[in-house]
């Protein structure tokens, strides 16, 4: 960005310089030319203020959406909700209207709030899905639904 400072900076002085030494200029066809370096001259520096004020625009943006997320994110609560499984939780007191809610850890992380939807439940667990990095994760602690006796090597337990 600083490159291109100096560049629209370095043309400006070019085309100052230009059109000082244009009073100076008696013969036409140079003077013609000299107007038409002076004009390529002031076209680069438009062009580079134009791609800086762009940028600005883009950074300051970028600004807003991080002070967003900063603020938003402070509504959350990163919980355990047993079997290895954490999740952002909606603090009560954050509510503001909206229901209870969790919303995916590796995406929070990223900087995106997506709230986990319910897909089902089974063998003691709620499985939840995030719409936007397209995990499924696991609530609750995993309980077998095998016959009593079979672990998970098939062989017979012992109590």
């Amino acid at each position: 960005m600083a490159a291109e400072v100096i560049a629209g900076l370095g043309a400006l002085k070019t085309a100052f310089d230009l059109a000082k030494g244009l009073k100076d200029i008696d013969n036409a066809a140079r003077r013609n030319a000299a107007v038409i370096e002076l004009q390529e001259r002031l076209l680069t520096a438009q062009a580079a203020q134009s791609a800086l004020l762009e940028r600005v625009s883009e950074l300051e943006k970028e600004v807003a959406r991080f002070e967003t997320w900063e603020a938003e994110k402070q509504r959350y609560k990163l919980t355990d909700y047993g079997g290895r499984t954490f999740a952002y939780a909606l603090k009560q007191e954050e509510a503001k209207g909206e229901p209870p809610h969790r919303i995916c850890a590796h995406c929070y992380q990223e900087g995106h709030r997506s709230i986990l939807q319910f897909s089902t439940k089974s063998e003691g667990q709620d499985y939840y899905d995030c719409g936007r990095c397209k995990t499924r994760q696991s609530f609750g602690v995993y309980r077998s639904s095998a016959p009593y006796g079979d672990d998970d090597d098939g062989d017979f337990m012992t109590r």
